[in-house]
């Protein structure tokens, strides 16, 4: 597949808000968000839309696509998922996937002076649960993606180095330890402004996925909440 003028469109649909970001090999081009919660469904096509034409792009100008795979929520994936794919089959353009973890993680650098950190994303699983992962202060990873449920002594392993936690699990360990060393990082959004990098690194290896077999990253089942008397998806 030839490289042509880099332009890479990447979105994210795993959390309560919906954004898109257009980008030219790394660099932000243009940026769509949507702070209107759980409406993914109705605002993604159209802030794809905002960003061609602000920039006077057509949709087949677009040279990859990039997905926030996961974990987060389910109806949210799946919203993503199915409208990039769709693009890239009708498209044949490649697709590329980034750990939501990882784009949390490198969201949080920007606060972040301090090369022996130990960098702890946390997504909210309901309950005393999280989606997290431990990545050092260069994005290396040092823990698999996992489901855990939070204890005062969960991250003992760590009570010697500067860790900082951030997500909108975060806040459920905080109330847990007092530790000076553990730090709480506010108001950490997985937002495709931070996947331009990530994604560029993989279009550049050529890491793309299999339309055909590619699946977001649950970590586990999906919840069923009820609302209003019927049991949704999360």
């Amino acid at each position: 597949m030839k490289l042509m003028s880099n332009k890479i469109l990447c979105i994210d649909t795993t959390s309560e808000f919906c954004s898109v970001s257009l980008f030219e090999k790394n660099m932000l081009i243009d940026y769509e968000n949507s702070l209107i919660e759980r409406s993914h469904s109705k605002l993604l096509i159209n802030q794809i839309d905002n960003i061609l034409k602000n920039n006077n792009l057509h949709i087949k100008n677009i040279d990859a696509f990039a997905i926030s795979k996961g974990p987060g929520s389910y109806t949210g994936l799946r919203i993503g998922l199915s409208s990039i794919k769709g693009f890239c089959l009708a498209l044949e353009k490649p697709m590329i996937a980034i750990n939501t973890l990882k784009i949390l993680a490198k969201s949080a650098l920007k606060f972040i002076n301090n090369k022996s950190a130990i960098l702890c994303p946390m997504i909210d699983a309901r309950r005393m649960e999280v989606f997290t992962k431990i990545y050092d202060f260069k994005l290396k990873e040092l823990s698999v993606d996992r489901a855990l449920i939070l204890e005062k002594d969960s991250f003992d392993k760590f009570k010697n180095d500067d860790v900082y936690f951030f997500g909108n699990g975060s806040d459920k360990y905080k109330d847990m330890v007092t530790r000076k060393n553990f730090i709480f990082i506010k108001n950490i959004f997985s937002d495709s402004r931070y996947m331009g990098k990530l994604a560029f690194d993989k279009y550049k290896l050529k890491d793309f996925e299999n339309l055909s077999t590619f699946e977001p990253n649950y970590i586990k089942d999906f919840y069923l909440i009820k609302r209003k008397g019927k049991w949704m998806r999360s």
